[in-house]
This record gives C-alpha cells, sequence and structure tokens, in this order.
C-alpha cells in the first residue's frame, strides 16, 4: 500500500548520509528512500547529493529502517524531508 501522498520517483543517486555512504533509491517531494550499509545512529540526518555539479543538502528524520536479506549487508531507510534547496524539487521535474 502507498503511503505517500506524493509519487515516488525512481532515481539511482550517490550521496551521503552523515558522512557514509549511500545510494538514493527513490525520491519524493517529501521523503527519500536510500540504501547503505550501516543505517544512521540519529533520527536527525543531514543527506548530501550532487545535481548537476553542485552539492546540496537535504535535512531529514528517519522514519524507518529495512534490513535487507541476511546474505545482504545493505539496509533501506526511509527519510522523510524537512528541508530541501530549490534544485531538489528541480530534481523531480527532470526527466532520466
Amino acid at each position: 500500500m502507498e503511503k505517500r501522498r506524493e509519487m515516488r520517483i525512481k532515481k539511482r543517486i550517490l550521496s551521503t548520509v552523515e558522512s557514509k555512504p549511500a545510494i538514493i533509491v527513490d525520491i519524493s517531494q517529501s521523503g527519500i528512500r536510500i540504501s547503505m550499509n550501516r543505517p544512521p545512529r540519529e533520527q536527525n540526518v543531514d543527506v548530501k547529493l550532487q545535481i548537476g555539479g553542485k552539492v546540496i543538502t537535504l535535512k531529514g528524520d528517519v522514519r524507518w529502517i529495512s534490513r535487507m536479506a541476511a546474505t545482504q549487508s545493505s539496509s533501506h531507510i526511509g527519510i522523510s524531508i524537512r528541508e530541501a534547496p530549490p534544485e531538489y524539487y528541480q530534481l523531480l521535474e527532470t526527466p532520466d
């Protein structure tokens, strides 16, 4: 069942969460789903990603953590966005 009000857009973007490598799996106006080896320790996080040669920072809150299969060492993490620059919302409007 879809819980987000906005449509999810599948995009794979290299990023960092609290200076640890992560991959954004999908995005929407209100949240992102990321994959990373170890989930962040804090609920309030900064997510950095590069858009068009510029590094932007999203401020968000961890909403859920889902451990992948036992054979994998990564987790999927849902983060709701508290604050994002205009470039983030422009990214949502650009096709792949």
